[in-house]
């Protein structure tokens, strides 16, 4: 079943959505079987489903309890400087948007933000 909200941040196509992780896990090792993809579910914060990600997209994260954007919306925060910057690099490469890493100083992880120019 395709999503009726959610769009793949590179094709632009509606996701296929799964109701459980152990449905997103069936059809991961299906793809990767059969078509050699290497993906990885995820449970989308937008229509709490689970979509597929290839493995060197994910970036895991979580809203910031306390952090939020410049338009008010709480911040991703990342498990790791690492994960944060895997995400910076992605954005950067389909977006051309540079983003600055760092530690949020609350404790929940890792932030992004714009890079700063001089």
């Amino acid at each position: 079943m395709k999503s009726e909200t959610c769009l793949g941040k590179v094709s632009g196509k509606l996701l296929s959505v799964y109701y459980t992780e152990f449905e997103a896990q069936v059809a991961a090792e299906y793809s990767r079987n059969v078509y050699g993809n290497d993906l990885a579910p995820y449970k989308c914060e937008k229509c709490r489903q689970w979509h597929l990600s290839p493995k060197s997209r994910l970036t895991p994260s979580k809203k910031c309890s306390r952090c939020t954007s410049a338009i008010g919306e709480y911040k991703n925060s990342y498990p790791t400087s690492k994960e944060a910057r895997l995400r910076a690099n992605i954005i950067y490469e389909e977006q051309g948007i540079e983003l600055e890493v760092y530690k949020c100083k609350h404790g929940e992880g890792w932030h992004l933000t714009k890079a700063k120019r001089y």
